[in-house]
């Protein structure tokens, strides 16, 4: 099902570049139906009114960083093949998760330690490292492709129902703390503005993150767009998301 969001300006053509900066996308990849042209009132003092646009907000595909996590991700199952297939038992894959953390991280620097820790709701796997950022990386791109790459190892073939979580210096409990207080003031915009508002592309981890920070919030609700383990997430303010389907299954009729 699409979703919907609606833009205003000072007249069409600046909601369209609105628009288009809001969404990051070219003019021509654009969808959009016209709500009002507005007017410019008397001598434009008086009785001004915002032109205003209905967008349909794209699946946003996110293939260059998707494709190479894949492909790493590919790349080391190849190569520990023989390790990873042995087994069937749920401990073993925990370890085997360590092990291959461990080979990872030993080609990025030899001063860290790994550990690991298990308890009904979560395998977490912390490193020690006296310099955090080289495994970290850019935005947290590198921590974010390992935690992906080690989730695939050890969920695969077996009932491990946990989260798999890869740390480094409380790094995602910062980070945790930081998306939270960011889905609360971007929900009270979506509910002040009664527009839907977007979060940009986030990883499984991160939206996570927003969907349980909002999950009791009667006021909003979340969903992600687009596929594979990049998507984009928006926060919809429900009676305008209500109206705005309502809208779109009457534009079809």
């Amino acid at each position: 099902m699409p979703h919907y969001m609606e833009i205003d300006g000072i007249n069409v053509e600046k909601a369209i570049e609105k628009a288009c900066k809001e969404l990051n996308i070219n003019r021509d990849a654009l969808k959009h139906d016209v709500v009002s042209y507005g007017s410019s009132g008397i001598f434009g003092l008086v009785g001004t009114k915002k032109a205003k646009i209905r967008v349909t907000i794209p699946d946003i595909e996110t293939k260059t960083e998707e494709e190479t996590i894949h492909k790493g991700a590919s790349n080391i199952e190849d190569e520990f093949s023989e390790i990873i297939n042995s087994g069937d038992n749920n401990e073993n894959n925990i370890d085997k998760g360590l092990y291959i953390l461990n080979r990872i991280i030993k080609t990025i620097t030899d001063d860290a330690k790994t550990t690991v820790k298990i308890d009904e709701n979560e395998v977490f796997y912390e490193i020690d490292c006296s310099n955090p950022s080289v495994i970290i990386g850019k935005q947290g791109q590198t921590l974010d492709a390992i935690q992906y790459i080690i989730g695939k190892i050890v969920k695969k073939n077996n009932g491990i129902k946990q989260n798999i979580t890869v740390d480094i210096a409380g790094y995602l409990n910062k980070k945790r703390l930081k998306l939270s207080k960011l889905a609360e003031k971007m929900a009270q915009k979506a509910i002040t503005n009664g527009k839907p508002m977007s979060l940009g592309q986030m990883n499984s981890y991160d939206r996570r993150i927003i969907h349980l920070t909002l999950k009791q919030n009667n006021e909003v609700v979340t969903h992600s767009v687009g596929e594979g383990f990049i998507k984009k997430l928006v926060i919809f303010p429900k009676k305008k998301r209500i109206n705005n389907v309502n809208q779109a299954k009457s534009a079809k009729m």
